[in-house]
């Protein structure tokens, strides 16, 4: 599970674009590239760039900051910064014939960093009614994230939670995500899934998925670099179903009624 990464530190280039001329028959012909418009203030700093295909304008906050706007393709983004240059907020919008028909889509919102380096990032998506809410680790990995469905009204219907482990070498080891539904602030476990990884000094040893507590499937690693491995897969009723691969391409399967677990 993956969630798009928007931590670093971001600050404005100022670019200049070069006109090539051409010279035929002592005639000397200007051919531009990339036109653009800018305007630039008494500092010589960049505050508004427009060029066919995109624009971006920025501005100084009136409560300290700075703020960076950028449009394409009918949808504009708003960046906010701190003093110091940290990305606070980054808005996204859809384009409308005015402001007030623009529409607000969905917001980021980016905490400080712990001193631990751990931090957190609040996403408030407006057009899915959801409020996701995600914990990184200091080397930028997930540690936790939980997802708010709300209702017109703001209340919340359902949520999700996610929860990763690593082990000292920063492999994945568990990741576990539950499904909670919410009835008049009654809070009921809907779905619980795990996922672990088992690693051995050769790599990747064995990899299970179980659906609430119950195994599901498991694959055993022979090599995981050369993609040799067995992959079991339980069903209810006791049937059990093994496909065989070599090189990460299946070269035979077995189907039984009950058995081992695919050792």
């Amino acid at each position: 599970m993956a969630l798009p990464s928007a931590f670093s530190q971001e600050s404005l280039e100022e670019e200049s674009a070069v006109k090539e001329e051409s010279q035929e028959n002592d005639e000397v012909e200007e051919e531009p590239q990339n036109l653009y418009l800018s305007f630039v203030d008494s500092m010589k700093k960049i505050r508004f760039l427009e060029t066919s295909d995109d624009c971006f304008s920025a501005n100084e906050l009136p409560q300290k900051g700075r703020s960076l706007v950028s449009s394409a393709n009918g949808k504009f983004q708003r960046r906010f910064y701190g003093d110091d240059l940290r990305l606070q907020k980054i808005e996204y919008w859809k384009q409308g014939a005015s402001s007030a028909q623009s529409l607000l889509e969905r917001e980021l919102f980016f905490n400080p960093p712990k001193k631990n380096g751990e931090r957190d990032v609040l996403e408030k998506n407006y057009g899915e009614k959801s409020e996701r809410r995600t914990f990184y680790l200091g080397d930028g990995k997930i540690k936790s994230q939980r997802v708010d469905w709300l209702d017109e009204n703001g209340a919340v219907l359902s949520f999700d939670v996610f929860n990763c482990e690593y082990d000292k070498k920063g492999r994945t080891v568990l990741e576990r995500l539950q499904k909670y539904s919410v009835d008049r602030k009654n809070v009921r476990l809907s779905s619980d899934e795990r996922r672990v990884w088992v690693y051995n000094k050769s790599g990747l040893e064995e990899k299970s998925y179980y659906k609430n507590s119950v195994l599901r499937v498991r694959t055993v690693y022979q090599d995981e670099e050369k993609g040799d491995y067995v992959q079991t897969s339980y069903f209810d009723g006791g049937l059990i179903a093994r496909d065989f691969y070599r090189n990460n391409e299946k070269v035979g399967s077995t189907i039984a009624n009950g058995g081992g677990d695919g050792k």
